[in-house]
């Protein structure tokens, strides 16, 4: 028999959507009786069926804490404490989304040390794929209020996005945080949704069938493992002790870090290598504990001072902070090792990054030579079958059960795992937007999301021509979404770091989503930057032709801007009839943009800022906001 049972979602700490008709629901025994009082009004429902039982509150304003009792005609009680009444934005997409305080915190310490805000609070639900059908509930998550013990789980994108909503607005922010690092679109998307696309039904049926699934988790585990012992039992540095201080370096090479392996000797190299070098500290610094930063490692590492381990990390994208404990260091002359695991012949110390040993007092610069010598060579690593990636898992169990759950609206950051194959990413776009708006019964509920940013640490811009992938393709397919009604759009072109998937500037990114979130409140100020409305050419001295470009969202005008000075607008192309792009001058006033081409006398189509990542000044209003990528006919 069904006892009283409430979705996980409706639970203590809950913030509820103000100014709606909040939907509360769960189950009991069929045919019961079930009674909700809330706000000094009571509210009946009665089970169906299958024990499903739901009532509608009345739309309340913002406000609490309150206290929600549910009860049934047989005496069970539920009783729900520390209720607020706001607005509830769904998070999701993939890493830059999931990313949490913990990855920022060096970068806004102000943030942990500072935050309280029982205003602000989180439901993160942990990855959970399910291919058989929408789950009815979660598996996992639970409300937490933003805290000093609770805060580095907090998306950071989302959390940032809360504190200058409530900055803005003074109303209680909850986020329901469903994101998965790697995850693709068509993970998040229905069956319904993806009709049409044959390929990715027939992979969600394929992983319908737990005993496939099962058989492919295990075969991820005994490939690895397999890949992984081989290496280590043919490495010569783990069997002589290459970590130790007295290992002689005689016969080691010589390398500067950071590099890419592939200017090296190193190109190509698949397998182990042990990297090493004397590094001198000083009195004050000596047996205290320190921090060891080394930027970004592809893919694996194992760093040793002075023969004992300080750190470890299994994949390439975390950034490298260890901390070496107090009494390691010594006065004088110390050793780091480094055994670096590469998987793919794309081995790499990620420039631009910090390598160094420091405490608040002293640092030691970790840049320059260092000696390798490789341990072992290998062959590639099989590839790992990201099951919980494929398409419909993420949206049966992570996203169908909040669709009964009232909320203001959806924030979205994904596409780096689409740009495989950009063509079809609009259109995704499109089905799922619509698709969730059905299935949250609101036509017009918000989508906010983020364009892709500046990045080209590991991909080529040979893949940018307008016909062509990568990054610059989703971007401009991005861009054109902006044409579904109730969608904005974050341009984060000056936001990214081209060294790093994962950008650590999550604050200016939540800070613009808040301000599409709340311009349809009333707000005359620009939300978004300069946006084009209209291309014209008109004639020149030399008998060619000039690109004319008309914006909107310029409410006091434009200008170029970078952080580098000096700087110009270099990343306008103009192309013929021949399609053949060339580079174009631009000019940027106040209320318009000037692109000639000496090359192009005829110029019928233009882009701006697409490649992977700008070369020169960005284009921004005067509210701080750049202009975003595009490609467009003249």
């Amino acid at each position: 028999m069904e006892q009283l049972r409430l979705p996980r979602l409706i639970s203590d700490g809950m913030i509820l959507q103000q100014k709606k008709k909040d939907r509360i629901w769960g189950w009991d025994t069929p045919g019961s009786k079930v009674m909700v009082s809330f706000m000094g009004e009571d509210y009946v429902a009665y089970t169906d069926n299958k024990g499903r039982w739901e009532i509608f509150l009345d739309e309340q304003l913002p406000g609490g804490p309150y206290v929600m009792r549910i009860g049934d005609d047989r005496g069970n009680e539920e009783i729900i404490e520390n209720i607020l009444i706001g607005d509830v934005w769904f998070c999701s997409g993939q890493s830059n989304m999931e990313l949490p305080m913990e990855r920022v915190k060096d970068r806004y310490p102000e943030e942990i040390l500072d935050c309280k805000n029982p205003c602000i609070r989180t439901f993160k639900i942990t990855e959970c794929a399910d291919f058989h059908g929408p789950l009815s509930d979660h598996k996992t998550g639970e409300w937490k209020a933003a805290a000093r013990d609770t805060i580095l789980q907090f998306s950071a994108t989302a959390y940032f996005f809360a504190k200058s909503m409530y900055q803005m607005t003074g109303v209680p922010v909850g986020l329901i945080n469903a994101s998965l690092g790697g995850s693709r679109i068509e993970s998040w998307m229905s069956r319904e949704m993806l009709e049409g696309y044959d390929e990715f039904l027939a992979l969600a049926d394929k992983y319908g069938d737990a005993e496939f699934v099962e058989g492919r988790v295990r075969q991820n585990m005994s490939q690895s493992k397999a890949w992984h012992d081989n290496l280590d039992n043919k490495d010569e540095g783990l069997k002589y002790g290459w970590e130790k201080e007295e290992t002689d370096p005689e016969g080691w090479e010589e390398v500067s870090l950071p590099f890419f392996f592939r200017d090296t000797a190193l190109s190509d190299f698949i397998g182990s290598v042990w990297f090493r070098r004397n590094f001198t500290v000083s009195e004050t610094l000596a047996g205290k504990e320190a921090k060891l930063w080394l930027g970004t490692i592809v893919d694996s590492d194992t760093v040793f001072i002075n023969g004992v381990q300080v750190g470890h990390t299994d994949y390439q994208y975390p950034p490298r902070k260890y901390t070496v404990p107090a009494g390691l260091l010594k006065e004088g002359e110390n050793t780091i090792v480094i055994r670096v695991k590469c998987e793919k012949g794309k081995g790499r110390f990620t420039p631009g990054k910090k390598y160094a040993l420091w405490n608040e007092t002293e640092e030691v610069d970790l840049q320059g030579s260092w000696l390798y010598k490789k341990g072992a060579e290998c062959g590639e690593i099989p590839e790992t079958d990201f099951v919980n990636w494929k398409p419909t898992g993420l949206y049966h169990g992570m996203t169908a059960p909040c669709h009964a759950y009232v909320i203001a609206g959806i924030l979205w950051y994904q596409g780096e795992s689409n740009t495989h194959v950009p063509d079809i990413y609009l259109d995704l776009q499109e089905r799922m937007i619509r698709g969730y708006r059905n299935a949250w019964q609101d036509e017009m509920l918000p989508f906010y999301y983020v364009q892709l940013p500046n990045y080209a640490i590991d991909i080529h811009d040979s893949d940018t021509d307008e016909t062509g992938y990568g990054w610059p393709a989703v971007r401009e397919l991005q861009r054109q979404a902006l044409k579904i009604p109730y969608t904005g759009m974050v341009v984060a072109m000056d936001l990214g770091e081209d060294n790093d998937l994962h950008p650590l500037n999550k604050k200016d990114i939540g800070y613009r989503l808040a301000l599409l979130a709340t311009s349809s409140e009333g707000s005359d100020s620009d939300c978004t930057g300069p946006v084009v409305e209209n291309i014209i050419t008109e004639s020149c001295n030399d008998g060619g032709k000039q690109v004319c470009i008309l914006c909107s969202h310029i409410k006091g005008g434009m200008y170029a801007y970078s952080a580098e000075k000096g700087k110009k607008v270099t990343d306008f192309e103009v192309a013929g009839s021949d399609g053949v792009f060339y580079p174009a001058q631009a000019c940027v006033e106040k209320d318009k943009i000037i692109v000639s081409s000496k090359q192009v006398k005829e110029p019928v189509k233009i882009r701006y800022c697409f490649k992977n990542t700008n070369s020169g000044a960005l284009v921004y209003n005067r509210a701080g906001l750049p202009m975003s990528p595009f490609v467009m006919e003249i």
